[in-house]
């Protein structure tokens, strides 16, 4: 008995030293397991780049109230641990500090000269709700520079938006994004609002109009063409061209069909702004593609005296759920949706390009290609026997170097530079992004979170900065159904109202037998 009990004293004994050496270990070295999807509670590659090369001391000081409510406190909880994982990585030039405004009115103060205001926030207190005063804010301090999250309410984005902040602050040189005006193209300040006032958080975005300006890749470096709706002159397609060839990026978004969806009427731009590409290594090919899996759109029928709103599938408006893996500007995404995209040409024709061409996205195996005359009434809905067509390239990447579009062709009559200044082949890294979509950047057709997540990767990637991508696209959480026949769907939907109740049964019967048998076995025995 005493041997027993000695050696259950020394297996406790020994317990609790592996647990004291487990802590030590745990205090000296960084180890953690995140087994969720994307690893989303671990810091991506980006975060710890960024951490990794400060140069001088970065300070993070978190204004958050104690007593917040068991919402705000997980958020509190998971700055916290993301904090602490930067820290980490820091090297030591990573502090950050949590501070309590409401414990002194000097903090109180502090947190209001760095923009970080309370708000008020619905709590239970003793079973009555309350409306509380609080803090739950950031600011970074990096040299001269500062940063500030003013209110922290969700976790979703943060590590991005802490991550982004750090890469503006330590920049040595800001980029620019231009987007192209003076030929109809959406005003950016207004009907481009989402995608200009992200991109300023890492960019400077400004206009640019070629009447007046020359583009030169040491002080833009991207431009963004978005839905040109006049006809670009050739005098300044050639700075276009030119731009490229010496090492500039273009982002293109581009409908060669103009549509009107209330008229139900469509044309060809017939633009040589769509030809010219050809040397590029794709062209832009004026038909629409309409898709089997589209989205829904409201419209007005007349029934009788009365009219009602009516919801159907428009197949000009396709769901994208076919992406390319080789490029970081997609890899993550579920589901974007396209407004009468036109295809992206990279067919065999092309091959003579010089350039890297990558299909980014495109339609379904059960498509429509339609050409001229073009018919776009939704009281003509496009019968379910004509989606027979092939997949189609709706976006892709092409990266130099690439060849001008005037090296064999004559400048034109009124051309800004003679051929002798003529820059034929651009560098290695010359990139471009094409969307044969011209509505894809506008405020009212950003339906999905996708479509601006792939907007902001395009210009990321045109900029050569691919390090936030990856840390952006892993906040997408859609995950679409996957198409099903018409039969597959009636077979689960009877299924799930009468599988169940069947399997109940036949559980209880089985079990009844087997009660039954044992109870006669007993009575045997």
């Amino acid at each position: 008995m005493k041997r027993t009990s000695l050696m259950s004293g020394i297996g406790i004994l020994l317990i609790v030293v592996l647990l004291v050496l487990v802590n030590l270990i745990a205090n000296t070295a960084f180890l953690r397991f995140d087994l969720t999807e994307g690893n989303i509670y671990s810091l991506s590659k980006a975060s710890k780049k960024v951490a990794g090369n400060l140069e001088d001391p970065l300070t993070i000081k978190v204004f958050a109230s104690e007593n917040l409510s068991p919402q705000l406190n997980d958020v509190k909880r998971y700055l916290n641990d993301l904090l602490s994982d930067y820290q980490t990585y820091g090297h030591g030039k990573f502090r950050y500090e949590f501070i309590d405004p409401a414990s002194d009115e000097e903090l109180e103060k502090e947190a209001q000269g760095y923009r970080v205001p309370p708000f008020q926030e619905n709590v239970w207190n003793k079973d009555k709700l309350e409306l509380k005063r609080v803090y739950l804010g950031m600011v970074l301090l990096y040299g001269d520079k500062q940063e500030t999250i003013p209110t922290i309410q969700t976790t979703s984005g943060l590590e991005y938006n802490i991550t982004s902040m750090i890469k503006r602050m330590t920049q040595q040189q800001e980029q620019t994004v231009a987007f192209l005006t003076g030929h109809g193209e959406p005003d950016m300040n207004e009907e481009m609002q989402q995608l200009v006032q992200l991109l300023k958080g890492n960019y400077v975005v400004r206009t640019l109009d070629l009447s007046t300006e020359t583009p030169d890749p040491e002080n833009i470096n991207a431009l963004v063409i978005a839905s040109p709706i006049e006809e670009i002159p050739d005098s300044q397609l050639v700075l276009i061209d030119q731009y490229l060839m010496k090492g500039g990026s273009v982002g293109l978004f581009f409908s060669p069909v103009e549509c009107d969806l209330q008229r139900g009427t469509a044309k060809a731009r017939g633009f040589n702004f769509a030809e010219m590409t050809v040397p590029y290594g794709f062209a832009i090919n004026a038909n629409l593609i309409a898709d089997k899996n589209a989205n829904m759109i409201n419209i007005q029928e007349r029934r009788g005296f009365f009219t009602i709103q009516n919801t159907i599938t428009y197949n000009f408006f396709p769901n994208i759920t076919q992406f390319s893996a080789e490029n970081p500007t997609v890899t993550d995404l579920d589901l974007i949706s396209l407004f009468f995209p036109s295809e992206i040409d990279t067919s065999n024709h092309l091959a003579g390009s010089t350039g890297k061409v990558t299909p980014l996205f495109w339609s379904s195996d059960n498509s429509f290609v339609q050409t001229r005359p073009f018919s776009i009434n939704v009281d003509n809905q496009i019968p379910e026997e004509k989606f027979t067509d092939s997949s189609r390239v709706l976006a892709a990447a092409i990266e130099g170097p690439l060849q001008s579009m005037y090296k064999e062709a004559e400048l034109p009559a009124n051309s800004p530079i003679n051929k002798d200044e003529l820059v034929t082949e651009s560098p290695a890294g010359t990139r471009m992004i094409v969307v044969g979509d011209g509505l894809f950047l506008r405020d009212s057709y950003m339906t999905t979170p996708a479509n601006l997540y792939f907007a902001l990767n395009s210009v990321d990637w045109l900029m050569g900065d691919t390090d936030l991508i990856q840390l952006r696209s892993r906040e997408v959480a859609l995950r679409p159904l996957a198409e099903i026949s018409d039969g597959q769907r009636s077979f689960w939907k009877y299924f799930n109202w009468f599988g169940p109740p069947i399997a109940a049964i036949l559980i209880g019967i089985v079990y009844w037998q087997i009660r039954k048998r044992r109870r006669n076995r007993e009575a045997a025995a």
